[in-house]
């Protein structure tokens, strides 16, 4: 009996809460794309990216020079096989310096793309936060990978959040 009382309270306790719940959506990524703070840390990460590469040029330079003096060299048949062993040991440790400047410089643009993101991010999530516990919202989905299917209009809070962010 005691089982029974305990189940049906859950059962309503449950439904009484559902029914207080209500859900929202929102296309984050689409809202962040919107923000002029976006471009400007695109434009940021863009130009870092530059640097980087530029910096490594000189990694590619210097492959190429191997490579073109190994072929020289291979040329002529008066060239040892030591000698071009030891070239192409050369122009293997040159390609090793390259793949690990890259991925240096990968792991270096993912670290300052969240850095500039993360203001963002967070004036985004506030706006979104302030918007949603206005309108009463317990749960707000990202739909920006189209996992929500099927949503009432009145539900998507993309115009009030842009609005609260004085975005057009």
């Amino acid at each position: 009996m005691r089982f029974i009382f305990t189940a049906t309270l859950l059962f309503f306790v449950t439904l009484g809460v559902s029914a207080q719940s209500k859900t929202a959506y929102i296309n984050f990524q689409q809202l962040i794309g919107l923000m002029p703070e976006t471009k400007l840390a695109n434009d940021t990460l863009r130009l870092y990216q530059d640097e980087l590469a530029k910096d490594g040029q000189y990694l590619v330079d210097e492959y190429t020079r191997l490579v073109k003096q190994y072929d020289s060299t291979g040329a002529n048949t008066h060239a040892s096989q030591e000698k071009l062993a030891g070239m192409e040991k050369e122009i293997r440790d040159a390609q090793t310096r390259i793949t690990d400047y890259r991925e240096r410089m990968e792991e270096k643009i993912a670290q300052k793309d969240q850095l500039l993101l993360k203001p963002i991010m967070e004036k985004a999530k506030k706006a979104l936060k302030e918007v949603a516990t206005g309108k009463g919202y317990t749960m707000v989905i990202d739909n920006s990978k189209d996992a929500v299917l099927i949503a009432s209009e009145t539900d998507d809070l993309l115009e009030a959040v842009k609005a609260r962010l004085g975005l057009k």
